[in-house]
């Protein structure tokens, strides 16, 4: 029964393909009878009927090309630059003359300054070299003064390092005196050659 409805299935051939405004208009009709039959079979009204858009007679393609324009014109209305800045405001414009107002007052302090020491370095320059190019005179030179040195500060003496204990030195004088046997050896040892020779010559 379904298949009867829809003239594509019906009918043969190329023409059968198209649908005219009266048979979408019958299906359409048909279509509302049905929903509103269902609707009264359950004891309820029927929800309002989508209006479906009416054909203004463009093709597809102008459709989207108004489409396309609309979007771009919306793109470019959000981002002109115009938009994208607000005028500033009273105490914003006060606000930001008080800080370029200090920083070029911070600037000229800052070249009076840099003026001061460029002009102090050229005085000193001009002041060394008339010191060199005109030495001067020279005075007689005072008679030759030892230079006096500073009182030498006390010598302070190490002690021992804590917790070391020192060994005490053996005494000198019992290991250079020589024993009494060894003072006859050398009395009757003969002089050296060099003694001998000098004795003789």
């Amino acid at each position: 029964m379904e298949e009867a409805m829809v003239p594509s299935l019906t009918a043969a051939g190329i023409g059968s393909r198209f649908v005219s405004q009266d048979d979408v208009d019958t299906a359409k009709q048909r279509r509302d009878e049905q929903w509103k039959a269902a609707y009264a079979r359950l004891g309820m009204e029927p929800p309002p009927q989508q209006q479906e858009d009416f054909s203004d007679g463009r093709s597809l393609a102008e459709k989207l090309a108004a489409n396309k324009i609309a979007k771009q014109e919306e793109w470019e209305e959000k981002t002109k630059l115009a938009n994208q800045f607000r005028a500033l405001e009273e105490d914003e414009i006060m606000f930001l003359d008080s800080v370029r107002e200090r920083q070029e007052e911070e600037e000229r302090q800052r070249k009076e300054k840099d003026g001061e020491e460029v002009q102090n370095f050229k005085e000193a320059v001009a002041a060394r070299n008339n010191v060199v190019n005109n030495p001067p005179p020279m005075a007689p030179k005072p008679a030759a003064v030892a230079p006096s040195k500073p009182p030498a500060a006390p010598a302070r003496k190490k002690g021992p390092l804590k917790g070391v204990v020192v060994k005490k030195k053996a005494k000198p004088a019992a290991a250079a005196a020589p024993t009494a046997k060894e003072d006859a050896k050398d009395k009757d040892d003969q002089p050296d050659a060099k003694r001998r020779r000098i004795s003789e010559a």
